[in-house]
């Protein structure tokens, strides 16, 4: 049925579509993925406050401004 040159021209041209069609389904299913991916919910991070620090007077250790004392005698933070 398709012995002659005109099905082996047929039978190339079907495996070109077939290249070329599944070349830009492929294409098509990267674009779809990058897209959930910008749209995808990113996790949030925590921005950590930095706090002063002062040295301790009568141990050298140093403490946070703000704490209540380094917990030694006469400290006076």
């Amino acid at each position: 049925m398709f012995g002659g040159p005109l099905g082996k021209l047929l039978v190339l041209i079907a495996v070109i579509a077939a290249v070329w069609y599944g070349y830009k389904y492929m294409n098509r299913i990267n674009e779809l993925r990058a897209e959930q991916r910008r749209r995808a919910p990113r996790p949030k991070t925590r921005a950590l406050d930095a706090e002063d620090m002062a040295k301790c007077r009568v141990c050298g250790a140093y403490v946070a401004a703000n704490a209540g004392g380094c917990g030694k005698p006469g400290c006076p933070y």
